[in-house]
């Protein structure tokens, strides 16, 4: 199976291996390979699931039918391997290992592409969103900051000594405000244009994935 060059694990599933049991006391007994397999397979599992399985019931005294569980994982991994779940794990920044059999793969990895590019414009519009809350933070400071070295200036109790050294920083402060301001300026055009990226995927992959 070809991963045609992207560094593309199904991450959602994959996530939830980490430090619980793939399956119960019940599950295990009922012994339901086959279903399991299944629903690992159109879940886009690797095959490393099943060791997971195995690991789940010993403690229980079962060991599960693995030819079972492969052929349910077959019948599973075409539900999977779409090019609308293709997309739906690229937008999500899942990763690809490579599960879906030949004829459906270019498919899915079609779909997984138009994804990440959503992605990649998701990422855009949160780092610039990221940086105007901190352009803008910059600037409350270094505002708040200036008003009260303008009170102090201007404040007749103030010592004529300590003048200058106000004055330099409401110089400082005049800086940092303004450059906050430019700042704030350009991440708010960044994100303007990240948007205006999105809503254009939107019509561009619209008819094909739905809405997101």
């Amino acid at each position: 199976m070809r991963i045609l060059g992207l560094a593309v694990v199904i991450g959602a599933p994959l996530l939830l291996l980490s430090g619980c049991a793939t399956l119960n006391e019940d599950q295990c007994r009922a012994g339901d390979w086959n279903g399991i397999g299944y629903t690992d397979g159109a879940n886009g599992y690797t095959t490393a699931r099943f060791a997971d399985h195995v690991k789940a019931c010993e403690k229980f005294g079962i060991m599960p039918d693995q030819a079972t569980y492969l052929q349910g994982r077959e019948r599973g991994l075409p539900v999977y391997c779409t090019l609308e779940r293709g997309f739906l794990a690229g937008r999500r920044g899942n990763t690809y290992q490579g599960v879906c059999p030949a004829p459906l793969e270019a498919r899915f990895l079609t779909g997984y592409a138009d994804g990440r590019v959503v992605l990649d414009a998701q990422h855009r519009i949160d780092r610039a969103e990221s940086d105007i809350n901190n352009a803008q933070t910059r600037w409350n400071d270094a505002d708040s900051r200036l008003r009260e070295e303008e009170r102090r200036l201007a404040d007749p109790a103030t010592p004529d000594a300590d003048k200058p050294a106000i004055r330099e920083a409401l110089k400082r402060l005049r800086d940092d405000r303004r450059q906050a301001d430019d700042d704030l300026r350009a991440a708010r055009f960044r994100r303007d244009d990240a948007e205006r990226e999105m809503n254009q995927l939107r019509y561009r992959f619209g008819p094909t994935y739905g809405t997101w």
